[in-house]
């Protein structure tokens, strides 16, 4: 796993970071669903953030991918001879971060389901 971040890039750092900010506003917003106080259930607009920042994460995963299938052509023009195996490994780098980024909003879609549930569940009962 760590080999995979670290081919990626630094586009990876931003991805994971949003998947942390997204877990722990998931835990907040349920821990907030359960107080009780109907005054402090959270909004389904405020539920649906943890699905924004999934889709961020995605964002940033596919322009990070064009931007290093860009300058991996860039490269590959300005060299005379250059090895397939090569440019197929950078090719397969490249997708690290949108693999990243599309893992993080399934993961975020998930969490998100679950906090929809829980507040629905959560207002019925207060």
């Amino acid at each position: 796993m760590q080999s995979f971040i670290h081919a990626g890039g630094p586009f990876m750092y931003p991805i994971l970071l949003l998947a942390i900010i997204a877990a722990v506003l998931f835990v907040w917003r349920v821990a907030q669903a359960f107080r009780g106080d109907k005054t402090s259930l959270p909004t389904a607009l405020q539920a649906r953030t943890v699905l924004h920042l999934g889709v961020c994460a995605l964002v940033i995963g596919i322009v990070a991918q064009l931007t290093g299938l860009y300058r991996a052509a860039t490269a590959v023009l300005e060299a005379t001879e250059i090895s397939p195996v090569i440019l197929a490994r950078g090719i397969q780098v490249s997708f690290n971060t949108t693999l990243l980024g599309m893992y993080v909003l399934v993961i975020c879609m998930l969490l998100w389901l679950i906090l929809r549930a829980v507040l629905a569940h959560r207002s019925a009962a207060v």
